[in-house]
């Protein structure tokens, strides 16, 4: 069953993650890539196999979602017949796939920690390499050494704030996941928590930012006390202020850079006039418009993907219309519900990683069709099953 483990699961969910399939393409060939999508498609379907038989009860959350996948598919494919016959359909079942296979992989209640360690590992590493690509001005997008100086790293994605989404869970599976017994381990643990935040910096994402705010409020709620709170008030905004001066008037960022960090101060303060949204708001607008023309049945499967909508919630009703869009919302809904009501220390990590995966959803489209984000959903359940929360399974 161990090597069931390794070659079935944990090693498709490393590829993914890592986006080697991208660097087969890029470096090798699109034949090559093509062999790494449908060797990992064929692994994970082995393994459901050889899991399905001994798994345990599936939580509800993970049912709701394959309700979802029904009602998406129902009425994204009549939206696809009538507006848009050309999507890849193949290509959008291969999250569905991860994620049924990971659903019964990880009911199996020793292999949640050992999903758990895993997860922390590879995205650290995916976090080293974005601070060595960025050493070397490498870009996933050209496919090398960039000409020019990059002002937003991408990492192995080619993308900042998907970087950008990386970066916050692996700070928060290496805070929770590992607990250091002994001095080394706590400054290995430590040392993985900078390394996230410092390559987070190098994404300057706007999201991430904002989003690290939180889930450091989240991570260390234990300590906020009225005296804490009171310091905290008198000395963030002073520290925070001289870091950010230090910072725009720093020589090493380039004027990018510098309106990323003033972006974000804009934000906090509410100048929501002075917010640039990085041409975010005119694609949503030009979903929206998609969404108008046809609210109830959508316009097909993978379509708000293709116009690049860089919205999971809208592009869900762009795509199958508003009773799947509802359903998706309420389906979120149960995993914040079953959360609060988790035990402190789950209820802390399970919302850390819901706020992420939340904020980014509204930025993002890759939040539930790439393979290494959507299996977190299927290990959250499990998460809080193991939780003990009476109503979760059924």
């Amino acid at each position: 069953m161990k090597r069931i483990v390794i070659v079935f699961f944990i090693i498709p969910f490393i590829v993914s993650a890592l986006n080697l399939q991208a660097f087969a393409g890029k470096f090798v060939s699109e034949s090559m890539a093509q062999i790494v999508a449908y060797s990992n498609v064929l692994l994970i379907f082995i393994g459901i196999v050889l899991s399905i038989k001994n798994s345990r009860k599936i939580p509800y959350t993970i049912k709701l979602w394959f309700w979802f996948f029904a009602i998406y598919y129902s009425f994204g494919l009549i939206g696809n017949f009538l507006h848009y016959p050309d999507a890849p359909y193949v290509k959008t079942l291969v999250p569905i796939i991860y994620f049924i296979g990971f659903a019964f992989f990880l009911s199996y209640d020793k292999y949640l920690k050992l999903f758990s360690k895993t997860v922390a590992y590879t995205f650290l590493v995916s976090n080293l390499l974005l601070i060595y690509f960025e050493r070397i001005n490498f870009s996933m997008d050209v496919g090398g050494i960039y000409e020019y100086s990059l002002s937003r790293a991408g990492g192995v994605y080619g993308d900042a704030n998907n970087a950008a989404v990386v970066c916050l869970l692996s700070f928060i599976f290496i805070h929770n996941v590992f607990d250091p017994i002994n001095l080394l381990q706590k400054v290995l643990k430590t040392l993985g928590l900078v390394i996230s935040l410092y390559a987070l910096f190098l994404t300057f994402s706007n999201t991430g930012f904002i989003a690290l705010l939180i889930v450091l409020g989240l991570t260390y709620h234990k300590f906020f006390n009225p005296k804490r709170i009171i310091l905290l008030i008198l000395f963030v905004p002073i520290s925070g202020f001289l870091l950010i001066q230090t910072a725009l008037n720093s020589p090493n960022l380039d004027r990018v850079q510098k309106n990323r960090i003033e972006n974000v101060i804009n934000v906090l303060t509410l100048r929501t006039d002075k917010v640039t949204l990085s041409e975010r708001d005119i694609l949503l607008k030009n979903m929206l418009n998609y969404v108008y023309e046809n609210p109830f049945i959508g316009n097909g499967v993978y379509f708000s993907t293709d116009i690049r909508g860089h919205n999971t919630v809208i592009g869900v009703w762009a795509d199958a219309g508003i009773f799947t869009f509802l359903f998706f919302l309420f389906v979120l809904f149960q995993y914040y519900k079953n959360a609060v009501l988790a035990q402190t220390k789950i209820r802390y990590f399970t919302l850390s990683i819901l706020v992420v995966l939340s904020i980014f959803m509204l930025t993002l489209q890759t939040i539930i069709n790439q393979p290494y984000l959507i299996v977190l959903f299927a290990y959250l359940s499990y998460t809080m099953v193991k939780d003990h929360l009476v109503e979760q399974v059924y």
